[in-house]
């Protein structure tokens, strides 16, 4: 059967995403850890982890084991349900991680409205029930993203610090920083970094008394 051509993101890959672009390649043929490893050139321990959490969540089956008294032969695998580009991101349990998703919901909602929005609308918009964003959580994201130079501000907020009263700050998308479908992702540190270009696209400016007392 002849291998399925394999679509990938431009930018940054981390392992399991290179391990994941690597099964789907052989979506309707058996594969080995081995295989994988030396079309990835991610480490074994890795590699095994990764495989196992996608077998206990059942996107990955196994389909023949190794041969008993051959230490040499490794058990094969088969691809059970692709879920598209995006690696799955699973714990070791093979449970979902939704860390990161609200971010992905809101780049893809700014990447397909035609109009500006702002932080309440966006979170109607982007969340679901399966992954609410809270209106803090998407004002967090539209300002980091116009400090980064994704977003144009079509409107200043004004009257913000008075309950119901005043107009929240609008944003559009700014084309020529639509860099993929990967989300620009708010990191701990609040930098932003973005995996279509693999590399971090905007920090906060720290002084020295932000470093001494952590204001």
């Amino acid at each position: 059967m002849p291998r399925k051509p394999i679509t990938t993101y431009a930018g940054g890959k981390g392992p399991r995403q290179r391990i994941w672009e690597a099964i789907r390649a052989e979506q309707g043929v058996a594969w080995t850890r081995y295989h994988i490893a030396r079309a990835t050139g991610v480490e074994d321990a890795t590699l095994t982890t990764y495989v196992q959490a996608l077998h206990k969540a059942g996107i990955v089956e196994k389909v023949g084991e190794a041969p008993i008294g051959n230490l040499a032969a490794e058990g094969q695998w088969r691809l059970a349900r692709d879920e598209g580009l995006e690696a799955p991101r699973l714990r070791r349990d093979g449970s979902r991680v939704t860390q990161g998703l609200a971010q992905e919901a809101m780049w893809r909602t700014l990447r397909l409205i035609k109009d500006d929005t702002n932080a309440r609308e966006l979170a109607a918009h982007a969340g679901t029930g399966a992954i609410p964003v809270a209106d803090g959580s998407a004002k967090d994201y539209l300002l980091a993203l116009f400090h980064a130079g994704y977003l144009i501000r079509t409107r200043a907020g004004k009257g913000l610090g008075k309950p119901g009263k005043g107009l929240p700050a609008r944003y559009r998308l700014n084309p020529a920083r639509n860099t993929g479908p990967r989300p620009p992702m708010i990191c701990r540190t609040k930098v932003v970094y973005d995996p279509n270009e693999d590399k971090v696209v905007w920090a906060p400016m720290v002084t020295d008394e932000d470093a001494i007392y952590g204001t």
